[in-house]
């Protein structure tokens, strides 16, 4: 079970026809959002099914059937629980002095067994923002997840997570690279692939694909350097020995840095897509299976729009579009070999597509494309209005799109992407919404949770409703996307304000719970949820925990059979301080796990 920054991106509602779910099944992704959306079923059958022998050893020669997970995973998952109203932290571990993965951007969660909780299989990985050196690391990822701090405890009876593993992956002599965007994770958990930024003058950016070292390697202080470095034209299985560290890094052509775009993987055919910040798109094979390199021939790189920087590209496997946005508010789509929807620029395909759609502003996080509909939709945070959501066909074309106002007056902070409730997934678009961090209507730049509303069809209706305002009383807090879960019975989203105002403070509004006006002095910030099904809007959020400067992007972990199983995971966007801190330390990034809300 994968979910990282691509499955927030790439969606599947509830496909129409037999055919249609056939096709879509050709998409891994398509299979890890439905097992997340079955994932207590998935866990109750196997607790009938769990027998002494049925524990493998996992591809990485570790047990992960040991007598301690074997115990827990009988003994909690069997329970029932009364909800839980609060917003708990579980932990919080130092990434060193600024280390975040930063605003937009996400961590990527492993899971080795849908059903199974894993201390040792399961693990999620942070990029850092940082320069990468012998005391920095690059890229960073936990395991033993399942726990508490300041004692042991939790299904993993440990206190806190330990680093599974932890590298500078910066080449020798590189002293200015950093890792700003998300990173993509291997179907089976073992690669993982990410993007380092170099300016122009330092030889532009770097896509980095590391097999970590079973066992682990590294820590905080003083991470590891992969102990192979593949040439190019090198593959995995003659190249990279067992048992060691090795990494591919491949210098993107073109030499330009690469700020917002985290790869997109295609895993049907190992191939990756990044963009970088002079607008081109780059295709490159063998990703985590063969002999990964840049395709240089054949229309790559293709050049999306010059001297824009692209966000995160998204495959969408039925039409065989890559679909990308840009920094100058242009929501374009590439048309890869075997395209079905769609014309070209010129040429044939990999081409340019012939339209595209100009939205002003700029668009700063990937469209969501609907693989069952076959729709995009993207929002763009600083256009005329402010904020705006807008969805088209597959083919962009002018008479597809639609567009509901989502912002306030002025220009205003970014806004990102949305998320989907269980019933838009489950049951259809038209008995779904979207939630989307728009800004209130009223006030320049104060955040304000919209809900919006399909036709059967999937076409986005253009009233935006009325929207959960009054989150802060003062101008500058910008939210992180937004991140969907259910669990059990019950629908949430989770997203936090930021704290980007001047003088830097921010004061909550009537309508925000879980953090106190009189923490929220410097950095600020909030990370908040909304439990679903309700009427529209709530009085107020449901729960809060405060997060220094705001969060990061934030993924979702397991339906839980304990209470440390069910959790979201981020990075604070400033470093922690009083009332903000990182286990007790201040002054240093910090990566946190905090559990779920309401859980059953």
């Amino acid at each position: 079970m994968v979910s990282d920054w691509s499955h927030q991106h790439l969606v599947f509602s509830a496909p129409q026809s037999i055919w249609h779910a056939w096709q879509l099944q050709r998409e891994p992704r398509y299979w890890h959002q439905w097992s997340r959306q079955n994932e207590w079923a998935l866990r109750s059958a196997n607790l009938h099914l769990l027998s002494d022998d049925d524990h493998r050893d996992d591809d990485r020669g570790r047990d992960r059937g040991n007598d301690r997970d074997d115990d827990h995973d009988r003994d909690h998952g069997r329970g029932t629980r009364g909800p839980k109203d609060s917003l708990r932290r579980d932990w919080g571990v130092s990434l060193g002095n600024l280390g975040t993965v930063g605003a937009g951007q996400a961590p990527a969660k492993f899971g080795f067994d849908v059903s199974t909780a894993s201390c040792t299989a399961d693990y999620v990985a942070f990029t850092t923002s940082l320069v990468g050196s012998s005391s920095a690391p690059s890229i960073v990822a936990f395991d033993e997840l399942y726990s508490t701090q300041g004692g042991a405890g939790g299904l993993c009876g440990a206190s806190g997570p330990s680093v599974e593993w932890s590298y500078n992956t910066n080449p020798t002599g590189d002293t200015t690279g950093t890792t700003l965007t998300s990173a993509a994770v291997s179907l089976d958990g073992t690669k993982v692939a990410f993007v380092e930024s170099r300016t122009n003058a330092n030889g532009g950016a770097i896509l980095h694909i590391l097999n970590w070292k079973p066992g682990g390697e590294g820590t905080i202080a003083a991470p590891g350097a992969p102990q192979t470095i593949l040439a190019a034209g090198q593959n995995w299985t003659t190249n990279c020995p067992a048992g060691n560290s090795c990494i591919s890094n491949i210098i993107l052509s073109g030499a330009q840095p690469d700020t917002n775009s985290a790869p997109f993987v295609d895993y049907s055919s190992d191939v990756i897509y990044v963009g970088d910040n002079n607008g081109v798109l780059h295709k490159i094979t063998g990703g985590f299976l063969g002999a990964p390199a840049e395709v240089v021939t054949g229309g790559w790189p293709l050049t999306v729009h010059a001297a824009s920087v692209l966000t995160g590209p998204v495959f969408e496997t039925t039409s065989r579009n890559i679909f990308v946005g840009d920094s100058s508010g242009q929501l374009s789509f590439v048309r890869e070999l075997g395209s079905t929807v769609g014309a070209c620029a010129s040429g044939s395909p990999p081409c340019l597509g012939s339209v595209n759609a100009p939205l002003g502003g700029s668009l700063v996080d990937s469209p969501i494309v609907d693989s069952s509909t076959g729709r995009v939709l993207v929002v763009d945070g600083t256009d005329t209005n402010n904020g705006s959501a807008y969805q088209f066909d597959t083919g962009l074309t002018a008479g597809s799109k639609v567009t509901v106002n989502i912002g306030g007056s002025g220009a205003g902070s970014n806004l990102y992407s949305g998320a989907f409730d269980d019933a838009y997934f489950s049951v259809g678009p038209g008995s779904g919404h979207l939630y989307t961090c728009g800004k209130d209507s009223a006030n320049t730049d104060r955040p304000a949770i919209y809900q919006l509303t399909f036709t059967s069809s999937g076409m986005l209706n253009t009233s935006p409703g009325t929207p959960l305002k009054n989150l802060v009383s003062a101008n500058g807090a910008a939210c992180s996307p937004v991140t969907e879960f259910l669990n059990g019975a019950t629908d949430r989203i989770f997203f936090s304000v930021t704290n980007f105002s001047n003088p830097p403070a921010i004061i909550l509004g009537g309508n925000a719970t879980g953090c106190s006006p009189g923490l929220l002095i410097a950095p600020g910030g909030c990370v908040m949820s909304i439990a679903l099904g309700g009427t529209w809007p709530p009085t107020a959020t449901t729960n809060g925990i405060p997060a220094s400067g705001g969060s990061s992007g934030i993924v979702v972990d397991n339906v839980g059979g304990s209470a440390q199983e069910s959790s979201l995971y981020y990075t604070y966007l400033s470093n922690s301080a009083t009332n903000f801190t990182c286990n007790g330390a201040t002054a240093v990034g910090c990566a946190v796990k905090v559990t779920q809300s309401g859980l059953i």
